[in-house]
């Protein structure tokens, strides 16, 4: 090898570390990000607070993202991915589980999208996203896009529930999603203004459940 290709190669090899190095760094900044824009606001938050909360310097921050809405977009979409994958897993273990109520599974579905958010941290994130939404048609798109993503994760859980229960919708599938998620997002609203407990939210579910679906028709002789 000449010492041109020497070069090429050592440029190559040092670029992978780099890289990992980035991919480490902005995966922190994605994880760690939540609590202060929940404490902070999105605008209220400065990037030193970010940095600090992830243990990084402002290079950090302004090697992987423009803006503190930036962040705060990749954050989301980040969330919304993980949401998404861990709950076809999670409902693969429920079906399997024996007796288990079809309204409890739907319940442990709406919970299931908002593991990370028990403490309200996460939807005090994404009532932040609302906010900016008003105010910028890029932020507005983003979280429409994400919206539908979770949406369509849910509906396709109901629809793997009722298939597994012998149940039919009285209202399309995807209209009981959205209301379905209505209803928590009411709940963790609730939560966050230190309102309520857990009873209503569950109640309304087994309640919507019950009455917007029915059991299938036998096939005949």
């Amino acid at each position: 090898m000449n010492s041109a290709e020497d070069g090429i190669a050592m440029v190559a090899a040092g670029e992978e570390p780099a890289k990992r190095s980035r991919t480490a760094t902005r995966s922190r900044l994605l994880s760690t990000s939540a609590a202060v824009f929940a404490d902070k606001g999105i605008d209220g938050a400065s990037v030193e607070e970010l940095c600090a909360a992830a243990g990084f310097t402002r290079g950090a921050f302004y090697s992987n993202f423009a803006t503190k809405t930036d962040l705060a977009l990749a954050m989301y979409e980040d969330h919304v991915r993980q949401l998404a994958d861990r709950l076809n897993g999670q409902l693969d273990q429920w079906l399997r589980r024996g007796g288990l109520e079809p309204a409890v599974v739907v319940e442990r579905v709406l919970e299931g999208m908002a593991d990370f958010t028990s403490d309200t941290v996460w939807h005090s994130v994404r009532l932040e996203l609302l906010l900016a939404a008003r105010r910028s048609g890029r932020v507005r798109d983003v979280v429409a896009e994400q919206r539908r993503v979770l949406a369509g994760a849910v509906t396709a859980a109901l629809v793997r529930v009722a298939d597994a229960h012998g149940a039919s919708f009285t209202v399309d599938a995807a209209e009981l999603a959205r209301l379905l998620l209505a209803v928590y997002d009411g709940r963790l609203n609730e939560q966050i203004a230190g309102s309520g407990g857990s009873t209503p939210q569950l109640n309304l579910v087994a309640v919507i459940w019950q009455n917007l679906t029915a059991p299938r028709p036998r096939p005949g002789p």
